[in-house]
């Protein structure tokens, strides 16, 4: 009952698809994946109504045997023949019950998963618009659990279903019966149908300010059982100042709470009043057709069960409709995000294969780009060409954009002015997917898989895994000593979250371990960007050792903001001002005395300082 305001939401938000054709979406769902759930749902829907109408058609069956003076024995078989019906019936609905609960949980899931294979396959920029987040988001809540609309929805059906035919059959059964009683009875219900709309309305139209009631408190309880977090908060005096916050915010939760409960009050007031009109003047009908035009005593006790039934199945059928309203409301939110639209060419681009022995030049043309929603841009007018088997570093200040500059290389964005081009073809005429193989990197964000230390590096079941490879990549990236020292070597398992046996590898460690990943793929362009942010002394200085054996046979990328890091490149691009500021050696800058000069000194004069010392 708490649901029947659901079609003023629906109202207040535009939708593309209205209620029946989000049923249909969903109907057609189940009948792709799982068609007997439809006809659990069609078979519920009969058992219901049947155990209904055997039910009132009980008591009136005993009164008129009793009436013709039916023996004792014949009494007991009735009721007994009754009895065996009902338990069989209700027997056979439990047992689809628990069917149908499994079922409709596994096309929930299945939903899903659609949402988060459209979150994998989806433009890499779409992930960072907030309206693709936010879309991303309220598909999300359409599949949080078994009260999500992907699940309900066909409980809707059912219920829907039950009430209508219900409805229909009980109309029937009441054809007797005067059409202005009929008339009450119907308005009655919808009367209290409506002052417990009013109620849920008010609720509706003020949840934003429970919603950020309860974000306020349950930030603060995940603050307060925040691991990472417990040093601040026993170091700073945060704990009375935390307590405050959310004793205020209890306090809010509860007065709205209050208000709710308020209106709920007058509102199941109310229909208790239509209620009681609605059965007394039914009831004293009933009673005067009885005393004064012969009625059948049998029939008094069908029909007097009967109008109970049918103000029930009238509301049922409307609060049905308000809960299906509402969960269209969802499944017009998850299709938005669903038909989301990408901007790259995936199977419609051109196929793009990588060729042994080809070589394959990367040229940025007049490139500008802007981030969504930004003011300013972050690059503009880049222009560079990084030829095939040259080792090229990008430096600059933070923020100067040189990440952006190889996720643009790498296909993640388009630019907003200008061409990228792979051997004179724009890119964005190829396969995205395919074009996105001519690439390993390692970034600055990485996730590891809680999976074997083997399948983190290669990227594949453990039985599609070169377990030579893997270590050879991981004796370059500088891990190898530390993962044979392991009990279970390669196959050590990673991710205390999900794996209780999972070792924990230290940032430095992690990096080396992106790095065996990035070179397992064994890609024609390799990127490293910022491959040092959390190596030690020792590590760093390894790593430019073998940067020569890394980058071996192809293409590589090297992004640092440390100017010292570079010198082994065959070229250095100095990022500044949005722009190339400067490009060449690390010996042919030093003579420039230009920006890179005076970066590289700030930066050495440190080391100086700490040889002095």
């Amino acid at each position: 009952m708490q649901k029947v305001g659901a079609m003023d939401k629906i109202q207040n938000e535009s939708s593309r698809y209205n209620v029946w054709q989000n049923s249909i979406y969903a109907i057609s769902i189940a009948w792709e994946r799982d068609k007997v759930a439809l006809y659990i749902i069609f078979v519920q829907i009969l058992l219901t109504v049947a155990i209904h109408v055997t039910s009132i058609f009980l008591p009136r069956t005993v009164v008129a045997q009793i009436i013709n003076g039916m023996s004792l024995e014949a009494l007991i078989i009735t009721i007994l023949v009754f009895t065996i019906v009902l338990t069989f019936l209700r027997s056979v609905c439990d047992y689809f019950d628990s069917g149908e609960r499994l079922r409709k949980s596994s096309l929930r899931f299945s939903v899903s998963r659609d949402i988060l294979t459209k979150v994998i396959s989806s433009d890499y920029a779409n992930l960072e618009e907030q309206r693709f987040i936010d879309s991303k988001r309220k598909a999300q809540e359409s599949v949080a659990g078994n009260a999500a609309a992907t699940e309900q929805i066909y409980y809707s059906f059912k219920l829907l279903g039950i009430n209508v035919l219900g409805f229909v059959v009980y109309t029937i059964l009441l054809t007797t019966i005067h059409p202005g009683i009929m008339f009450i009875v119907a308005s009655t219900s919808i009367f209290g149908i409506i002052t417990r709309r009013k109620a849920n309305k008010w609720r509706f139209n003020n949840d934003n300010d429970e919603a950020a009631v309860i974000k306020r408190v349950r930030y603060i309880t995940r603050v307060g059982n925040e691991y990472s977090l417990a040093k601040d908060i026993r170091l700073f005096p945060m704990i009375p100042w935390l307590k405050d916050i959310y004793n205020t915010n209890i306090k809010l939760a509860h007065d709205f709470t209050k208000k709710v409960q308020t209106k709920h009050l007058i509102a199941d007031v109310m229909d208790c009043f239509a209620a009681f009109v609605r059965e007394g003047i039914a009831y004293a009908y009933l009673i005067w057709q009885v005393l004064f035009h012969n009625m059948p005593v049998d029939s008094f006790v069908l029909m007097f069960a009967a109008i109970g039934g049918f103000s029930v199945w009238i509301a049922g059928i409307l609060d049905e409709y308000g809960n299906l309203s509402e969960n269209s409301l969802s499944y017009c939110r998850l299709r938005e995000f669903l038909e989301y639209p990408n901007k790259f060419k995936y199977e419609n681009g051109e196929d793009f294969a990588i060729e042994k022995d080809k070589p394959y030049v990367l040229e940025l043309k007049n490139v500008t780009f802007r981030y969504s929603g930004a003011r300013e841009n972050t690059l503009e007018n880049i222009c560079l060409t990084i030829k095939e088997g040259e080792k090229l570093a990008i430096v600059g200040l933070n923020g100067a954009g040189k990440t952006t500059l190889v996720k643009l290389l790498c296909g993640f964005y388009d630019p907003t002015d200008g061409h990228i081009l792979l051997n004179g073809k724009d890119i964005r005429e190829y396969n995205r997917k395919q074009y996105y193989t001519l690439f390993a990197a390692v970034f600055q964000e990485f996730n590891i898989l809680p999976l074997s230390i083997a399948e983190n590096v290669s990227q594949q079941p453990l039985d599609k895994t070169d377990i030579s490879k893997v270590k050879y990549c991981l004796r370059l990236s500088g891990l190898l000593e530390k993962v044979e020292g392991l009990v279970d070597n390669v196959k050590s398992r990673l991710g205390k979250d999900v794996n209780e046996d999972a070792i924990e590898l230290s940032g430095g460690e992690t990096q080396k371990l992106m790095l065996a990943r990035a070179l397992y793929k064994n890609a024609p362009v390799l990127i490293l960007d910022e491959p040092t942010a959390a190596l030690d002394p020792i590590a760093e200085s390894n790593l430019y050792s073998q940067y020569n054996e890394l980058s071996a046979g192809r293409t590589s990328i090297y992004i640092s903001h440390r100017l010292a890091s570079t010198h082994f490149c065959d070229r250095i691009v100095l990022i500044a001002n949005k722009r190339i500021a400067e490009i060449g050696t690390h010996e042919e800058l030093l003579k420039q005395k230009g920006i890179y000069t005076e970066l590289f000194e700030v930066q050495s004069m440190y080391y100086r300082e700490e040889s002095v010392v």
